[in-house]
């Protein structure tokens, strides 16, 4: 299982936008599956969040690791959990 750096993309993620062009990113440069690394990121948008877990984890039976989530990260991603049937497994 490859894991993907989110720092990479910064440390506030954010926008509908940003989170297209990262999850384009992410699927020309890896294959599930994979599990997202969350250190150094402080915060998500749900908007950013909304356009890339939900199609990376339809791509792995709809499950997704996650892993160094701080608070405001696991809140906004429980806030995605909580409208699809993805299961986050955190680490």
């Amino acid at each position: 299982m490859t894991t993907i750096k989110m720092k990479t993309y910064g440390a506030i993620l954010t926008g509908r936008e940003f989170g297209q062009t990262v999850l384009n990113t992410l699927l020309e440069k890896h294959r599930p599956p994979f599990e997202l690394d969350f250190e150094g990121v402080f915060s998500m948008g749900s908007s950013f969040g909304d356009e890339v877990l939900p199609p990376i984890a339809k791509l792995q039976g709809n499950e997704l690791q996650i892993i160094n989530a701080s608070k405001t990260v696991k809140a906004c991603i429980e806030d995605i959990r909580a409208e699809t049937n993805i299961r986050f497994i955190f680490q």
